[in-house]
Formats: structure tokens, sequence, C-alpha cells
């Protein structure tokens, strides 16, 4: 056997998962799929491939993707631990970037006295129902976030999913008039496991529409046999301050853009359902350059915010 062949057997049983071990980055889910479906970003300045998010057929797991991604050099975000870890055992370079929240749906998360009384009193004014997917549900979403509150600012890009797509979950809060008032997107990359993608508010919108949502998603999960909902991430953020050079540097640029991207106050609506926290990593073969933060500072639209938050200081 050559050189090479022996490399490619260590490679792949060092990224065998462990038995029932099947977490994805986050945003990406399963769905019944003849094929993986991807969302791929080039990276220009780094040359690297960005698999921002991808929809797996049943059974199929990040070994396969990284096999038939062979010809590019890839890179992930929204790892958990187990995976940055299985991912570094192969020789990628892994740096924490946030922390996700992770609500129990068996405990009292969604059930604190502070969710409920602000559900109540978004129920005295419409009510939270799951919407099929439809085109026309997919147009009425679209128009929601640019309604929404921060919709006229530049939007982020390829962070999580904006887009209602047939293996994704919505849920809507409407009222009277069936205006939808606020949404959460949703995705179930397993049986026992939901993450949220994209949450939506007008402006003008009753006090407690995103607890009721949540209320209402997280109760409808777990009459399905879901037991947690991620909140994904608070970026920016860690669960200690024992930082590399490089997260450090990341965690001072992103906190700078507190004027057009609050941070802290993401942190602090997710904190109210009492989740558990953990880290979350971004993950490159077989490094990470400094141009591919660049490049990703780019593509996903946050220079275009942050341009435009300096604009607007300028101008006041």
């Amino acid at each position: 056997m050559s050189l090479g062949a022996r490399l490619d057997r260590l490679e792949t049983a060092m990224m065998l998962p462990v038995p029932g071990d099947d977490e994805l980055p986050l945003s990406w889910t399963r769905a019944n799929l003849a094929r993986p479906r991807m969302q791929q970003v080039r990276l220009p300045l780094s040359g690297l491939t960005w698999i921002a998010y991808a929809t797996l057929p049943p059974g199929y797991d990040l070994l396969q993707v990284h096999r038939e991604q062979s010809g590019h050099r890839l890179l992930l975000r929204g790892c958990a631990a187990g995976v940055a870890q299985r991912l570094a055992r192969v020789g990628w370079e892994t740096i924490r970037v946030g922390i996700e929240g992770i609500i129990d749906l068996t405990g009292d998360g969604l059930c604190r006295r502070s969710v409920r009384k602000m559900a109540r009193a978004a129920a005295r004014f419409g009510k939270v129902s799951e919407i099929p997917w439809s085109p026309t549900a997919v147009t009425r979403l679209r128009r929601l976030a640019s309604e929404a509150r921060y919709g006229q600012r530049p939007q982020l890009r390829y962070l999580f999913r904006t887009t209602f797509e047939p293996e994704t979950r919505l849920f809507v809060y409407a009222d009277p008039t069936d205006c939808w008032q606020g949404a959460l997107l949703l995705t179930r990359p397993s049986a026992t496991t939901a993450v949220t993608e994209l949450m939506l508010r007008r402006p003008q919108a009753p006090a407690g529409v995103m607890e009721a949502l949540f209320a209402t998603a997280g109760a409808q999960l777990q009459a399905e046999g879901c037991q947690t909902l991620s909140l994904n991430e608070v970026p920016f953020h860690h669960l200690d301050q024992d930082l590399r050079p490089l997260e450090r540097l990341i965690t001072l640029v992103g906190r700078r853009m507190v004027t057009v991207y609050n941070a802290e106050g993401l942190y602090r609506f997710k904190a109210k359902f009492a989740p558990s926290w953990r880290p979350v990593y971004l993950c490159a073969q077989s490094r990470l350059p400094l141009l591919a933060l660049v490049d990703l500072f780019t593509v996903s639209g946050c220079l275009e915010l942050a341009a435009t938050g300096f604009q607007r200081r300028q101008a006041a």
C-alpha cells in the first residue's frame, strides 16, 4: 500500500464519528434528498471554500462531505466542540468565535415566569401558528424581513438560513388581520434537535412576540420528541477569557461593531430562556489565514454593515 493510501486510510479512521454522534455544524440539516445540497462560497483572498450550510441526505455525514470536497480547502463555521475536535485530529485549525445557547425542552427554560408573562401579553393581540411551506409563504417571509426591525440596513449573508425552504420549519405570529408581526425559522438536523435560524419582528409588533414564538415552537417540538432547541450562535462572547491571539482579535473587531450589530443585546435576549452555553468554533483546512477572516468579513456583509454604521456616525 502506498504512503498516500495509508494516509487516506488514517484520515478516514480519525474522521469516523463516534456511534450515535451525528452532530452537524449550525444551520446544516438533513432531508430526504438523493444528493447533498450545499451553499458554497468561494473566498477569493484566501482561496478557501466556505460551506456556509448544507442539507444532507439521511445517513450522510461530514466524512462523506470531506471526501467529496477533497479538491478544495474547506472552511466551516458554527462547529460544536465535538465536530471541531474531529476536524482538528485530521489537521484542521480550529478557533473559538462565540457561544451557542441550547434550551433543554424537557426543562423549564420556556416556562420561566418572565417568558410566560411576555407570551401571555402577546396572546392578547394575535396568535402563533406553524406555516406549511408554499411559494406564497416564502414571499411573505421575505417581505416581513424587509419590513422588520433593521430590515432597511445591509443584511448579513450566509451566517444562518434566511429563506423558507421545504426542509425548514416556520412559525409566525399574526394579528387578527393575518398580518405577520413576527417569525421564527428553524431547522431540524435530527429527531431530537432543532436549531433557530431566523428571528424577525416588526418595529410596531406587540411586546412578547418573540417569547410567544419560542414558547409555541418549543411546545410543538417537544410534543414531536425533540429534546433540545439551539438558539444558534452569539458571536464574540466566550465562556472564559483564556483566548488565543487570533480569538482575541476576532472578538475585538466584532465588539467594535456594537453600533450596527449588538451582540450583547442578542446575548441578553437569548439568556432569558436560561439555556446552557457551549463554545462555537470556526474550522479551516488546514490552517486559518488572516485573509480568510477578511474574506468572511466581506462576503458575509459585515464590512458593508460596518461601513453603514460609520457613515451614520459621521452624519450625526
